[in-house]
């Protein structure tokens, strides 16, 4: 059951942290077997969506659940799950894995598992940034709401990317930033010595003050990465 699955992958994740190699090992891992794969990066996103307050009334919750369901069973046929799973860890996802699977046919169990979704679903979120859907949210620790709107606004792979930026050690982050951020700045100071167009050498050169004056965050580190690649 894909609720045990992402159950099993959350704890290990949880756990890694302690160590280093471990951590890194599980976050590649991750990437590659549920991130590059849409339907598994769907998958987890909506049953994080249906585990966490959303705020609705009762209708909109109830469509909403319908429609989870509906869409996690399509996405079910065209993925196919991992075998090895850690059955003695607790699955946090129960009440949907009970709804999702037709084999659960108590139906006692699946009206109680309808009941306690529907309550979390028509709770009140106490954070915005708990409305950020994107697939790993419950392993890297989003601290603002700026960040939480920056993240909204960017693609599928941009978004992978600076989720896993947040996720990296931000000591060893501060020693790369460096290096990146002079890296821009002498590229950009070839180009604007090579620039002919006033306008656009002034421009360049706005360009390096501001990246000289930026300080290290990890957005600024996503920032700068992706502008130091692109020139």
């Amino acid at each position: 059951m894909f609720g045990e699955l992402k159950s099993t992958i959350e704890k290990n994740l949880l756990e890694s942290y302690k160590n280093e190699n471990d951590f890194k090992k599980l976050i590649k891992e991750f990437k590659h077997n549920v991130l590059s794969d849409k339907s598994l990066s769907k998958l987890y996103s909506i049953y994080e969506q249906l585990s966490k307050p959303q705020g609705l009334n009762e209708s909109d919750a109830k469509e909403f659940l319908e429609e989870g369901i509906s869409l996690i069973r399509q996405l079910l046929t065209k993925v196919k799950l991992p075998k090895s799973m850690n059955e003695s860890i607790q699955n946090d996802y129960a009440d949907i894995d009970t709804l999702v699977y037709n084999n659960k046919i108590d139906l006692n169990e699946r009206i109680q598992s309808k009941k306690n979704i529907l309550k979390t679903l028509m709770s009140e979120n106490s954070k915005s940034s708990e409305h950020v859907s994107i697939p790993i949210k419950s392993m890297v620790k989003i601290a603002n709401q700026t960040i939480s709107n920056y993240i909204e606004n960017l693609d599928e792979t941009a978004k992978k990317e600076l989720i896993y930026i947040l996720s990296e050690d931000p000591e060893k982050l501060k020693y790369k930033f460096d290096f990146i951020k002079e890296n821009a700045i002498s590229k950009l100071q070839d180009m604007t010595e090579n620039e002919q167009d006033n306008d656009l050498k002034s421009k360049l050169t706005e360009t390096i003050e501001k990246i000289q004056s930026e300080e290290f965050s990890q957005i600024n580190f996503f920032r700068i990465k992706n502008l130091e690649k692109s020139l």
